[in-house]
């Protein structure tokens, strides 16, 4: 595979990434401990504002699609290294 190539322009957007990571950290976080939410009521605002934007900017059949996907990539391992399952399936909790 061919390195990818480093430039201005990937290092500002691995610190916009970044950044973006720790603003939604904290908006998680301020939700929980904060206001009082659960957790499954902190995710399902996050992922609901998630979908609606995602709607907006590529279209409903678009973004549908893209959640298959990235369900499929969960079911698939894609954050087994930070739950533990190791494909076992089924909950932590």
């Amino acid at each position: 595979m061919k390195p990818k190539k480093v430039t201005i322009e990937s290092e500002r957007e691995e610190r916009q990434k970044a950044l973006c990571d720790t603003i939604i950290t904290r908006a998680a976080t301020m939700m929980v401990e904060e206001v009082g939410a659960s957790v499954p009521m902190m995710l399902d605002r996050m992922l609901t504002y998630a979908a609606a934007q995602a709607c907006c900017n590529d279209g409903s059949p678009r973004t549908a699609a893209i959640f298959r996907d990235l369900a499929n990539n969960i079911e698939g391992g894609l954050f087994h290294r930070v739950t533990g399952e190791n494909g076992q399936g089924g909950s932590r909790h």
